[in-house]
């Protein structure tokens, strides 16, 4: 939860660092989660220009596995963020993060069958 909407982590890219490499360093420095397997599932281009401040989103979405299924989430940035939780994808918390939002709305699912 930040700023009150649910979202996913956030982090910006070092220079010349790949999707992967900012993906699971950018978890690893929110969460000390160690993943594997990192794969990048799609790009969003979000331009929200009808709202108080208008804003531009590129959202990179990625898929992992822990290395340890054991491993649990901390909050290593409490001044940015107020926790961690699993969500089946199906049955996500509101408000969410706006491109999230429009991810599910338009029926994206990072888990598919086959």
């Amino acid at each position: 939860m930040e700023n009150g909407m649910v979202t996913l982590f956030k982090r910006c890219f070092v220079a010349g660092e790949s999707f992967e490499e900012c993906g699971s360093r950018g978890l690893k420095e929110e969460t000390g989660l160690d993943i594997a397997q990192v794969e990048l599932l799609t790009v969003t281009n979000n331009l929200f220009l009808e709202v108080p401040k208008p804003s531009h989103y590129v959202t990179v979405f990625m898929r992992a596995v822990l290395e340890d299924p054991q491993q649990v989430p901390q909050n290593l940035e409490p001044h940015k963020c107020d926790g961690w939780d699993w969500y089946d994808w199906d049955n996500l918390p509101k408000p969410l993060f706006w491109p999230l939002e429009k991810m599910v709305q338009d029926g994206f699912d990072p888990f598919p069958i086959g």
